[in-house]
């Protein structure tokens, strides 16, 4: 598929089938971060993090709204130990910035959308390839 030629769907309904649970867990937000850790994952080199953070709007007399944009993100961490046992992290970061003056169904259209980017098959050659063709 192409980038050029991509599809998603508006108004989708998404919804994870098979697999199986991963749960998380955390020690608690500090500020506006919050670290959660997969808890089947017991070597600490290689366990898997999400990082959330949240940045409420501020004023700002030169933004449209007069206000800066909420702020949401979520980064995965995802350690792999390499074949010649040096540790990498792959990483995938969602984030989100959107006018306080945007409606619950408006930001829940933008995380549909974001969905289908991450598993639609338009944008998986740009992923695994690193074309934007």
């Amino acid at each position: 598929m192409s980038l050029s030629n991509a599809s998603v769907s508006s108004g989708a309904t998404i919804a994870p089938t098979g697999g199986s649970a991963l749960p998380f867990a955390g020690s608690g937000a500090r500020g506006d971060t919050h670290q959660i850790f997969a808890t089947a994952d017991t070597d600490l080199r290689t366990r898997r993090a999400i990082v959330c953070t949240v940045r409420d709007p501020k004023v700002l007399a030169t933004a449209p709204n007069g206000y800066t944009q909420a702020r949401c993100a979520f980064t995965l961490k995802s350690p792999l130990t390499l074949d010649n046992g040096n540790v990498t992290v792959n990483t995938v970061r969602i984030e989100f910035s959107y006018d306080p003056e945007t409606t619950h169904t408006e930001i829940e259209e933008l995380r549909i959308l974001a969905a289908q980017i991450c598993s639609d098959a338009d944008f998986e050659s740009a992923v695994k390839n690193l074309s934007l063709e």
